[in-house]
């Protein structure tokens, strides 16, 4: 009975450890930053947006993300869907920019209390 309490607890304790990532990356995609956003890249990701599709580098993934904001600056974005599995997560953000409205899907793992972003798309 006690070590089901216990598992019980660890669960809630890892999951709420790792709550709060989507809110970040929301209002990071919101402020258009992409220098933070690259900084929870993987080394390489998976970047889909309306001009582009592609396995990038960090660094080639921030340029087209940045080629992304200036095109449709954000006004606001919203976190639609969070789920933490045991191996990756998943993000739903609904932004709405000057031009249009976007659905951005994030999948990543957490690593040493990290969420690292191997996918990023944008549609």
């Amino acid at each position: 009975m006690i070590r089901n309490i216990v598992i019980a607890l660890f669960a809630i304790v890892s999951q709420s450890a790792f709550a709060g990532d989507g809110e970040k990356i929301a209002q990071l995609i919101q402020g258009g930053n992409s220098a933070e956003l690259s900084a929870m890249f993987n080394s390489s990701i998976e970047l889909v947006t309306p001009g582009s599709s592609g396995v990038n580098t960090r660094e080639q993934a921030r340029m087209v993300l940045d080629n992304f904001f200036r095109n449709n600056t954000p006004v606001k974005a919203t976190l639609a869907h969070e789920t933490t599995g045991t191996s990756n997560s998943m993000i739903v953000v609904s932004l709405v920019t000057k031009t249009g409205s976007f659905r951005i899907s994030i999948v990543g793992t957490h690593k040493n209390g990290s969420f690292i972003i191997n996918e990023f798309k944008i549609s």
